[in-house]
């Protein structure tokens, strides 16, 4: 049984929040360090009450609540101040926005002992196969890290012998290439090299129970990796085709030593078997193309985006150096396809300073199938995310705003069913209806000028990595990624950007006292008047979309704050409702005079070997 800290309750050992009291019950796992001449951690090294630290957060979890005892593992603790901040919770915001981060230069990396920086360093990009850590400390005799606890998950090599999938095996033995990778700078390659270290989350991806180091001796060659290799072949059943076996066993006889190769011959393996690949009949429109919708005027709005930059990670063998600014690079490694590992949202709305009501409206919803079969594990993702600024006399733009979210909402529900995004023609009729329901009430009630009600609209249909974008007005689409930072996705219907459009320098079409007008809105005019713009686009990397209203755009707030407020949230260890409030807090900070609303949608990939054509 699990002992509530709060209440002394017994709860079962899964329990994650007290069944009576309702506090959670957030437990990590003790590493332990002993440093030279030291013994393990003993009763002695706690206070009377069995807490790790001075400041009595960490109670060490007894016996009786889990199979925690002194000289075996694991040793759970139980966090007895879960609502207080993450530790490291600054250091690792730094360490998100500099990659690059030198921890012996770090002011708040002075405290921290070395062991940690592995786990710092590699969250951004390897979580969840690497562990989160919570906090790290020294003591005269030990280190202490408290990371997530993996000990029930499925070991590797449980895995191995269970799943009698050629395919998912090579999935394995690829992940385990990209780990030794990140792990060299670290001295961490040992980790792989340690079965107890290895399991599976449940998608069935590779991950780590944590990370091992040997500090201050050469790296290992990479015949060990092929030796482990070696030794899950010769210890369990093995579907693995001949090709890839010789290549085992020519790695652990050290006749290879290009990693590379290694991973173009797994990835040639892999296309072998050519699983079926499902392939949206949804075109994809070229940057440059205006898209039109029937009976639209053509003049529509470009993608901002640039699709054929979104698409070269994986579709092509040169990138481009960002670091310095110069012509394309050649990258020997192979072309790999992504697939969907998670996917999470979340989206609030503030009045503002200024405000007396809130006539933003938003809506979200999500939908994450797990489907299993010969071809490996997939995540099939489907989600509708709408925001709308509303405008009029008194309180109409509040209720145009909740119109044309139900409209939409309840349009794409009867609409949208089938296996794809659906065409431009859906969509641009979904937005006439949802025009149409409010414009019929202006007309009803012979409303003129200002007091028409009306709503700007950003809305994004996703399905598994794939895009729609619709808006109309100045409500925005941001997106983050590590590679492309900050993009604004949609250019909004203003006087001055239509302005530009027409060639005018942006200093004089902004100077022009008319510029941030709304050229384009649902409700005010007939659907005659309505050019909403759409495009597609489709998702290679892990990526951040922000909707928001212009509350939270304005004055280049998320350009000028990207790196303190955006960057982190593409961390699967973010709370995305914890940030969605910090960036509603920043706006009220900095602009404040409008209603404040955004949806945050984090989308997590990672390589999928399962879905490789010849």
């Amino acid at each position: 049984m699990l002992t509530c800290p709060f209440c002394e309750f017994d709860n079962i050992n899964s329990q994650r929040s007290c069944k009576r009291c309702g506090q959670p019950l957030q437990r990590w796992r003790v590493i332990d360090i002993p440093r030279a001449g030291a013994a393990a951690i003993s009763p002695g090294d706690l206070d009377p009450d069995g807490y790790l630290d001075g400041d009595r957060r960490y109670r060490l979890m007894s016996p009786s609540d889990s199979r925690t005892s002194f000289g075996a593992t694991p040793l759970v603790v139980i966090d007895c101040q879960p609502e207080a901040d993450t530790p490291l919770q600054a250091l690792q915001a730094d360490w998100l926005e500099t990659p690059a981060l030198n921890p012996a230069e770090h002011p708040l990396a002075v405290t921290v002992p070395p062991e940690a920086y592995p786990y710092l360093a590699l969250q951004a990009d390897y979580f969840p196969a690497v562990p989160e850590l919570h906090h790290a400390w020294q003591t005269p005799q030990r280190t202490l890290l408290l990371i997530e606890d993996r000990s029930i998950w499925l070991s590797l090599a449980a895995g191995w012998a269970a799943i009698d999938d050629p395919l998912q095996h090579l999935q394995w033995l690829f992940e385990t290439t990209l780990l030794w990778e990140a792990l060299a700078p670290w001295q961490g390659q040992a980790t792989l090299l340690t079965p107890q270290r290895l399991a599976l989350n449940e998608n069935n991806l590779l991950c780590l129970t944590q990370v091992d180091q040997m500090p201050n001796l050469p790296l290992l060659p990479l015949e060990s990796l092929g030796q482990m290799w070696q030794l899950m072949l010769d210890g369990g059943q093995c579907c693995l085709p001949a090709k890839v076996k010789t290549l085992i066993s020519n790695l652990a006889e050290g006749l290879l030593g290009d990693l590379d190769q290694v991973q173009t011959t797994l990835a040639e393996a892999a296309q072998a078997y050519s699983p079926p690949v499902e392939v949206s009949s949804t075109p994809t429109p070229e940057p440059e193309e205006a898209i039109t919708a029937s009976g639209l005027d053509p003049d529509i709005e470009r993608s901002a985006a640039g699709c054929e930059d979104a698409d070269a990670v994986f579709d092509t063998q040169e990138l481009s150096d960002d670091d310095d600014g110069g012509g394309p690079i050649e990258t020997p490694t192979m072309v790999l396809p992504m697939k969907l590992a998670h996917l999470d949202d979340a989206g609030q709305s503030h009045v503002g300073q200024q405000r007396h009501h809130n006539e933003d409206w938003f809506f979200t919803q999500t939908q994450l199938q797990k489907v299993s079969g010969p071809q490996g594990t997939i995540l099939r993702s489907k989600g509708l995310y709408i925001l709308c600024d509303g405008m009029g006399g008194h309180a109409s733009g509040e209720v145009a705003s909740q119109l044309a979210v139900r409209t939409l909402r309840d349009y794409l529900t009867q609409h949208w069913s089938s296996d794809r995004l659906p065409d431009q023609s859906a969509l641009a009729q979904a937005v006439i209806t949802a025009n149409q329901t409010i414009f019929d009430i202006n007309q009803a009630n012979a409303t003129s000028g200002v007091g028409r009600m009306g709503t700007t609209l950003v809305m994004v249909l996703l399905h598994n990595l794939d895009i729609a974008v619709v808006h109309v007005g100045d409500s925005r689409l941001y997106s983050y990624s590590k590679r492309l930072g900050l993009r604004q996705l949609t250019l909004d219907h203003e006087v001055g950007q239509r302005e530009i459009n027409r060639g005018v320098e942006p200093a004089i079409a902004y100077a022009r006292p008319d510029a941030y007008q709304l050229t384009q809105a649902l409700g005010p005019r007939g659907k005659e008047d309505l050019v909403p713009g759409i495009a597609y686009h489709e998702l290679t990397e892990d990526t951040l979309l922000i909707l928001c209203s212009d509350g939270l755009s304005d004055n280049d707030l998320l350009e000028r704050h990207a790196d303190t407020h955006v960057a982190s949230l593409l961390s699967s260890r973010t709370n995305l409702d914890s940030g969605a409030a910090q960036l509603i807090d920043l706006a009220n900070e900095k602009n404040g005079h409008d209603n404040i609303t955004t949806i945050l949608v984090r989308i997590k990939l990672q390589p999928d070997m399962l879905s490789m054509t010849s």
